[in-house]
């Protein structure tokens, strides 16, 4: 090995959260100094955002140069049409990317162009619920430019670019630049927050989404900012802890009786309600906000009416009411679409030239909008664009929660077991528990918290094993 490989520092990717181990930072902070290979990491070690091992850790490749600053633009220099077999991805998120890389892997001669509103640059975006309290700016967050990346991939990106609609008879999309032809398309356009109207004269409320919306929202946030967060599901409850953790004072306004009243057993929501009021955030449950009006002057903070009658002030209101998939595209053309964008298990929608994935794509009727079924969904559809035989077989769906004032994973039952199983709290206490959804006899779901997250691979190994029932824990019991 030469002198320079062996000084070259390499980067790894935690497959469930996006965090990035870099050799040449280390993590300092778990004990591991600059430096640190990652092979020389101890097995027990953990990811220090979502507490998985480094068997989940997938290694980067290099990072480019970034190319001279109109690159960028460079590929609607040359014509179009000159390629109607390229794949055209439409969505410069991960999703995107993710195909990108996964092709390039497999097939380094066939044409692909990458379509995005946005400059395209790379980042993961499940760091920016944790971001406020590590103190990162955004441009930090960029693991690497869109025109770099599209470089080192040797691909044409299109950035900026605003679509109207898809020819499906002719293979093209239609932009008011021009059409560009595709030989296959793959959509990857990703979701967006739904937004609430509230009644007032108040300024609009802030969605936290992307790199551009974290950037807007640390241009507001002063030192010690009240915010009021309308919404305490996932996004709601990560915010709160992340913000509060970074400085900022708190209201979480939730219509339900506690947070992550969708998706965790009540023990759950009761433990994270109290490790969020113990880091300082001030929680209203089973209200909404029913008015929100601009401020004074002299008190220029907006002030929220709630349906109790309590009235908040804050500098900053963001609402965070889940995501909603971007089909209009997907609808315009006549593809089959529910929720998201129906796609079978080799991810093709209803046209067979057309495929879809991530946080716009259903399968089996359900969304999954989670990194990990994103690079899976990514990985067969380059393997399916390059001829191989490949299907696309979900995980687990198990949905972690990034609040470090208390960790959760949780995997919820299918509609059908909720409906007929229950929750059973096996292990733990306030600092930790394993609870176990039972339907039918057998392992339907789970929920662990604290330091029992780390058992989250076990348990997914469980799902569907017998278990046992009310009857028999309650001989067992007596």
């Amino acid at each position: 090995m030469s002198a320079e490989a062996e000084t070259e520092y390499r980067r790894y990717i935690c497959r469930v959260c996006g965090y990035i181990y870099d050799e040449a930072k280390g993590d300092p902070d778990s004990g591991l100094p600059p430096g640190t290979r990652f092979e020389d990491i101890p097995d027990d070690w953990y990811c220090p955002d979502c507490n998985v091992t480094k068997a989940d850790f997938d290694r980067l490749q290099p990072r480019a140069e970034d190319p001279v600053q109109d690159a960028a633009a460079q590929a609607w220099r040359s014509p179009l049409a000159d390629d109607p077999e390229a794949v055209v991805i439409v969505g410069g998120g991960m999703a995107g990317w993710a195909v990108a890389e996964e092709l390039r892997a497999r097939d380094p001669e066939r044409g692909i162009r990458l379509v995005t509103a946005d400059r395209g640059d790379y980042y993961t975006k499940p760091r920016i619920s944790t971001a406020c309290a590590r103190g990162a700016e955004p441009d930090a967050l960029v693991e690497e430019s869109g025109p770099a990346r599209a470089e080192r991939l040797g691909i044409e990106l299109l950035p900026h670019v605003r679509l109207l609609d898809i020819d499906r008879g002719r293979r093209r999309l239609i932009t008011p630049r021009g059409g560009i032809p595709y030989g296959d398309l793959v959509l990857a356009s990703g979701a967006s927050p739904r937004r609430l109207d509230i009644p007032g004269n108040g300024p609009a409320p802030r969605v936290v989404n992307t790199l551009d919306d974290y950037r807007g929202l640390r241009d507001e946030l002063g030192v010690g900012a009240r915010v009021a967060i309308v919404g305490g599901g996932l996004v709601g409850c990560e915010l709160a802890d992340d913000l509060t953790a970074g400085g900022c004072r708190v209201d979480l306004i939730e219509l339900a009786g506690q947070p992550l009243a969708g998706l965790a057993p009540p023990q759950l929501g009761e433990d994270l309600a109290a490790a969020l009021a113990g880091r300082g955030v001030a929680l209203y449950t089973g209200t909404s906000v029913t008015r929100l009006d601009a401020g004074e002057p002299a008190r220029p903070a907006s002030r929220l009416t709630l349906t109790t009658g309590e009235t908040l002030e804050a500098d900053v209101v963001i609402t965070a009411l889940g995501l909603q998939p971007n089909i209009d595209l997907a609808v315009g053309a006549g593809l089959a679409c529910d929720r998201g964008i129906r796609v079978d298990a080799t991810l093709a929608t209803s046209d067979p030239a057309i495929r879809a994935l991530g946080d716009c794509a259903e399968f089996d009727g359900t969304l999954r909008p989670y990194v990990g079924a994103l690079r899976a969904q990514a990985r067969v559809i380059a393997q399916r664009l390059v001829g191989e035989e490949e299907y696309y077989v979900p995980d687990a769906g198990t949905v972690q929660v990034k609040t470090t004032s208390l960790p959760m994973q949780v995997c919820p039952p299918s509609a059908g077991d909720a409906a007929t199983g229950e929750w059973v709290s096996v292990q733990g206490d306030g600092a930790g528990r394993r609870l176990e959804f039972h339907a039918h006899g057998r392992l339907a779901g789970f929920a662990l918290s604290g330091a029992l997250t780390r058992e989250t691979a076990a348990m997914e190994a469980r799902l569907g094993e017998p278990v046992a029932t009310a009857d028999t824990r309650a001989r067992l019991a007596s």
